[in-house]
């Protein structure tokens, strides 16, 4: 049955979903995984052993389906928290499978799936955004430098780095960098809106709403801080 594609999330990853499926789960595949292992790393699911392994496991499971990434554009939530729904049932799932057979050589101990949470942990949870806000930021930050030095502002984005990132005065950033001191503070703000900019318009690619996107800003400014 063919799933209907809200106009709520009628973004680029939705379009890719509809219209080039394969490019769509590659593009899950690379921006989500790092997440997803920071989300087992951290949760009990991790007793069913590493965490990449089960991450792989789940993403070629689920992203085979060829209606799991059109479910996400109904059910409202964010693409992240969507995967991480579906990597503890799938490694709940999992683990009832393997104990079963532990008779015949299964690798599943009972007591091993007791110790699987039902729901998620607030540390697994914390630690899936933080890597997620993590990749968006350091997306975004790649993409701003490589524009910059294609246009032969490089000194901007480094005077940014110094000033914004590594916190060195605009003095001694100026110096560094050859901006004239009397600019720094203008350059420091272009870059800055430019990378507010970028970040907009990854989340906005990856199905975050617009009305959404202020708050998904806030939060990754309170998870990197």
């Amino acid at each position: 049955m063919s799933i209907p594609f809200p106009t709520t999330h009628a973004t680029w990853l939705a379009e890719r979903i509809r219209a080039a499926p394969d490019e769509a789960r590659s593009h899950v595949m690379e921006r989500y995984f790092e997440p997803l292992c920071a989300y087992a790393r951290a949760s009990s699911v991790r007793v069913l052993g590493e965490p990449a392994e089960l991450v792989n496991d789940f993403l070629a499971s689920r992203l085979a389906e060829s209606e799991y990434l059109a479910r996400w554009t109904s059910s409202g939530l964010p693409l992240r928290r969507w995967l991480a729904n579906g990597l503890l049932t799938h490694a709940r799932n999992r683990a009832l499978t393997e104990s079963r057979r532990r008779a015949h050589g299964g690798s599943v101990a009972p007591e091993d799936l007791e110790r699987l949470a039902e729901s998620h942990e607030t540390s697994a949870l914390l630690a899936l955004e933080r890597a997620w806000a993590v990749r968006v930021m350091t997306d975004a930050h790649d993409r701003v430098r490589e524009e910059l030095h294609a246009e032969g502002r490089g000194a901007w984005w480094e005077l940014f780095r110094l000033h914004s990132v590594q916190g060195l005065g605009y003095s001694a950033a100026a110096q560094a960098t050859g901006v004239p001191l009397s600019s720094a503070s203008h350059v420091n703000r272009v870059v800055a809106m430019r990378l507010r900019d970028a970040l907009r318009a990854i989340l906005e690619r990856d199905g975050i709403r617009p009305d959404e996107i202020e708050r998904e800003l806030g939060l990754m400014q309170e998870l990197l801080d």
